[in-house]
């Protein structure tokens, strides 16, 4: 019996040590979320072009014809200004194929090759010419989107002003609960902030938009934004 009661002791005596070397946290605190987003304006266009070409049997071929691709791709930018060091390429894939399956129904296996090339475009009333220039050099599959050369350096301010928004929501509650807002206790980064395409939408502004294109404009004379939203949640001690 003894033996037991120094057991019970014992862990107890372990227990309060433990809880007199944790920290005291507020029971009293209140938790916020803040919302807010920048609109920056669209400065480029990134452009992502896929190669890919394919022979019946020869791997080599197919190799060749990549590569001719290849120079005459990076010819093209050149003749577009596009900074060596702006383009970014994904490693060169080669595989057979057994089941490629045509038209006419039948099935023979073929060697492909697929590279992604990816690069910016810093002036974007040139992205229709450009357009124009991959089609006619046999660049047919390729995507776009715009971006924003500050779009990086904003997602601080961003983050910034929503716990800047949390704390003046958190100030109005405690007020009305006859309380006053203390200190910070954390903060976290509630969701993805990665920046969104957004065309700006207002009645009269779209109708006057409207009227500038029967004039000879056209939908590249519309600015475009590009929309980075932030959201924080912030605990906030209650006094």
């Amino acid at each position: 019996m003894r033996k037991l009661s120094f057991f019970v002791l014992s862990v107890l005596s372990l227990y309060s040590s433990a809880v007199a070397q944790t920290p005291d946290l507020p029971v009293n605190r209140i938790v916020v979320l803040g919302d807010a987003e920048l609109e920056l304006p669209a400065d480029q266009v990134r452009i992502t072009v896929t190669l890919q070409f394919s022979d019946p049997v020869d791997a080599r071929k197919a190799y060749v014809a990549h590569q001719a691709a290849e120079k005459r791709l990076v010819k093209l930018l050149k003749d577009y200004q596009i900074d060596e060091k702006e383009i970014r390429y994904t490693l060169l894939q080669v595989q057979k194929n057994d089941g490629s399956i045509y038209q006419n129904g039948q099935q023979k296996p073929e060697v492909i090759t697929n590279q992604q090339v990816i690069f910016e475009l810093n002036k974007p009333e040139r992205y229709p010419d450009l357009q124009l220039a991959l089609i006619n050099g046999g660049f047919n599959r390729f995507q776009a989107g715009y971006r924003s050369t500050k779009q990086e350096a904003s997602k601080n301010l961003v983050l910034e002003k929503a716990v800047e928004v949390a704390r003046e929501k958190a100030v109005i509650l405690a007020k009305a609960a006859g309380r006053t807002l203390g200190t910070v206790l954390s903060v976290r980064d509630t969701e993805e902030t990665d920046p969104v395409l957004q065309r700006r939408y207002s009645a009269g502004g779209m109708m006057m938009e409207a009227r500038a294109s029967y004039d000879g404009g056209g939908l590249l004379d519309i600015p475009q934004t590009i929309r980075i939203p932030a959201q924080v949640k912030v605990t906030f001690e209650l006094k």
